[in-house]
């Protein structure tokens, strides 16, 4: 029997040392603030699950039993006021289990929150969302759809102000965008495997910078980030293989594996660039690209990935 553990990886870029003048005095831009406060969410699941933030894909775990992932999400988080949270399920494998089938505590200034957090160890206030979902909380028509999905209102501000997303047009599925969206993926992924830096870097710069800054992440982090992940080998799925995936308030899209699974995985995955005797380690990366107002070319975004660990019990 195998079992699937998640581990949320920081997948932000890549790139050598060498040539990086123009990157670096961007990531000399970034603010940290040590004392910055942050949304946090933690999910505990038994079953495939995605999470979205204002149709922002802040969550995704495929086939897991009773793994508990923190997050931050203040990526997410483009405008004060009401935010949206999703929660899609898979259900092809449901099974009563007499105990809760999800639990999601999101709260604000969750500065160094971890997986033992719960909700005593945050002032009543700051906690936005507490939800828990029960075997009595499923239907029969869930089950025979096959997901679950719920929508839940919660209120928070801007963490970070960028614009960009606002910015940017509205896209339309079409073969026309997938046409374009692989085209694009192709260059980077040949750019990635081929370590061209340079070329790396003039596509994802912009990106790279935006994640960083939403994350509240450290210059020293980035380029850290680079050097392990420049070894990594990626692999994008043949065209027919793939399906235009919007997100991002209608104004950002990805590729994703075209199948009727309900928790869509990325159309590209990474060799990872560690061994682990336990098991076998797969790697997801999601490229989100948008049209800024005024131009009529793709442009990188957002990007983030995961790892799944598959360990084989002996």
């Amino acid at each position: 029997m195998k079992k699937y553990i998640l581990s949320i990886v920081v997948l932000l870029t890549l790139a050598s040392c060498k040539g990086q003048e123009r990157k670096t005095e961007l990531l000399d831009k970034l603010k940290y603030n040590v004392n910055k406060n942050n949304y946090g969410i933690q999910p505990t699941f038994y079953y495939p699950t995605e999470i979205s933030v204002n149709d922002y894909p802040i969550f995704r775990g495929l086939e897991f039993f009773g793994s508990t992932v923190p997050n931050f999400i203040d990526i997410a988080i483009n405008e004060n006021g009401e935010q949206e949270l999703k929660i899609l399920i898979d259900l092809a494998n449901y099974k009563k289990q007499g105990k809760s089938i999800l639990k999601i505590l999101l709260v604000r200034s969750a500065k160094g929150i971890s997986i033992i957090s719960n909700e005593s160890d945050f002032p009543e206030e700051n906690i936005l969302v507490n939800y828990e979902l029960s075997d009595d909380d499923i239907t029969q028509e869930n089950i025979k759809n096959g997901y679950f999905l719920k929508t839940i209102k919660f209120k928070a501000n801007i963490p970070v102000e960028l614009s960009s997303l606002n910015k940017s047009v509205q896209l339309k599925n079409s073969t026309q965008l997938l046409d374009k969206l692989y085209n694009a993926l192709t260059n980077l992924t040949k750019d990635l495997n081929d370590k061209n830096s340079n070329r790396v870097l003039e596509i994802i710069q912009n990106a790279e910078f935006e994640v960083a800054q939403l994350r509240g992440m450290k210059k020293e982090w980035m380029l850290k980030e680079r050097e392990n992940l420049l070894s990594n080998t990626f692999t994008l799925l043949p065209k027919d293989s793939c399906e235009v995936k919007i997100y991002g308030i209608g104004r950002m899209a990805t590729l994703v594996k075209k199948n009727s699974e309900i928790i869509k995985q990325s159309a590209i995955t990474s060799k990872f660039t560690k061994d682990f005797p336990r098991g076998k380690v797969v790697q997801f990366y999601n490229f989100y690209y948008n049209i800024p107002k005024g131009k009529e070319e793709l442009e990188l975004i957002r990007f983030d990935g995961y790892a799944i660990t598959k360990y084989e019990k002996k």
